[in-house]
């Protein structure tokens, strides 16, 4: 049996992963800089954020159908460029200095939401393909391991790029990162067919007209399956945590290391180690039976964090934090990548990331209103909905019945 490592199409990809979560480190800060600088507000930024997800939820029914017809690379190399060619728009608004150029980076941060969804979704279809079941979830262990290095990698090239340049040149060398990872995917090379077809503007009708079918004959196919969409909905626990951990550690830094920004660095790369961590231990910790206990995890470590201003116990919740997360993460992921049929894959991915969206939509304010009260208070927010959904998961650790696969 391969390791991950000795499949050269995982290899390849988790390269390419490598280079978009680069992109990714680089792209979000630079761009609330360049704002910033442009408008000396981050009012700017957060209506960038809010309408990057309110696109990406726009796309994803679509994305779907389209992505589950077309193949997995192609469509993830197509999206990776066009992340490219967002960003290297932005810039050049940014440069132009032709009227108000606000308008046009937001137009076009949110045309970069929805392909990095299109992507991840090309993604979620090209791991349920192409690796071996007895794989996956150590795939995606490394490849959350390897979004993680990336992001770091990428958030200390920015430093460097500000230090001696502008956060415009930080923007080009994510262009060079989304453009790395497209030549870096392009090399994979597919044995397994996907059962796709050529690319046409008859496809993209067919596709687009039979929309609503194909959602419907899903949901039809898992009507009598509940546990798969508690799975989908419970998706949003881990990335709420880990938004909420990145939006309360500023106000945690200011109160705690007299607004020391490079705690916030130290402590956001606490949380990644214990990510990383996690990873080489997937195999005997993302189970199916400890989902509830990783969620029950994140919510004890968010408590705690609302109840202390010791250094020590900061980092030490920051990093169990991060290993909890990565394993319930990996375990949903991988078990929806399994169950999900044939045809289904991008659908269900899809649906993973729109849930994911719509759930930040919904509880990220509450967050962000709890912690006005005080920062105490926005922890304990955090904490109390990640303890509601590590009280759902116990019916789906208890009742979900994977599909008997081979390979």
């Amino acid at each position: 049996m391969r390791t991950v490592w000795q499949d050269a199409k995982a290899r390849r990809m988790l390269g390419a992963i490598l280079m978009s979560s680069l992109g990714f480190g680089l792209n979000v800060l630079a761009l609330g800089q360049v704002l910033f600088e442009l408008t000396g507000s981050t009012q700017a930024f957060v209506t960038v954020l809010a309408s990057q997800g309110i696109g990406a939820i726009c796309v994803l029914p679509f994305c779907g159908p389209l992505v589950d017809a077309l193949s997995s690379t192609r469509v993830y190399i197509a999206a990776a460029a066009a992340k490219a060619a967002c960003v290297l728009s932005i810039v050049g608004i940014t440069v132009a200095h032709t009227g108000d150029p606000v308008p046009f980076i937001m137009a076009a941060a949110v045309l970069l939401a929805v392909f990095d969804n299109v992507e991840r979704a090309a993604l979620f279809k090209f791991t349920a393909h192409h690796i071996s079941k007895s794989a996956v979830v150590k795939f995606n262990a490394v490849n959350g391991m390897a979004f993680q290095v990336g992001v770091v990698i990428g958030m200390a090239l920015l430093g460097v790029v500000l230090a001696y340049g502008s956060p415009t040149k930080a923007l080009l060398l994510s262009v060079g990162a989304s453009a790395a990872c497209a030549l870096v995917a392009s090399r994979v090379r597919l044995e397994k067919s996907e059962n796709t077809r050529p690319l046409s503007a008859a496809l993209l009708r067919t596709a687009l007209l039979g929309l609503l079918g194909d959602w419907r004959q899903m949901f039809r196919q898992y009507r009598k399956e509940l546990v798969v969409f508690a799975m989908v909905v419970t998706c949003t626990a881990d990335f709420l945590f880990a938004n909420s951990m990145s939006t309360l550690v500023v106000p945690l830094v200011d109160r705690f290391y007299d607004g020391r920004s490079w705690y916030i660095s130290a402590l956001e790369a606490t949380f990644g180690t214990g990510m990383i961590t996690a990873s080489f231990f997937t195999s005997r910790t993302a189970r199916q039976r400890l989902l509830p206990l990783w969620l029950a995890v994140q919510a004890a470590a968010a408590l705690l964090l609302s109840r202390t201003g010791e250094p020590v116990i900061h980092f030490g919740a920051f990093l169990v934090a991060g290993f909890a997360n990565l394993n319930s993460l990996v375990w949903l992921l991988a078990s929806l990548q399994q169950h999900a049929g044939e045809g289904d894959k991008a659908k269900m991915a899809s649906l993973r990331l729109l849930a994911i969206g719509l759930g930040s939509v919904v509880l990220m304010p509450f967050v962000g209103q709890a912690a006005k009260v005080s920062l105490g208070t926005g922890y304990v927010s955090v904490a109390a909905i990640m303890l509601v959904f590590a009280l759902g998961s116990v019916w789906v650790a208890a009742r979900f019945r994977p599909r008997a696969t081979t390979g």
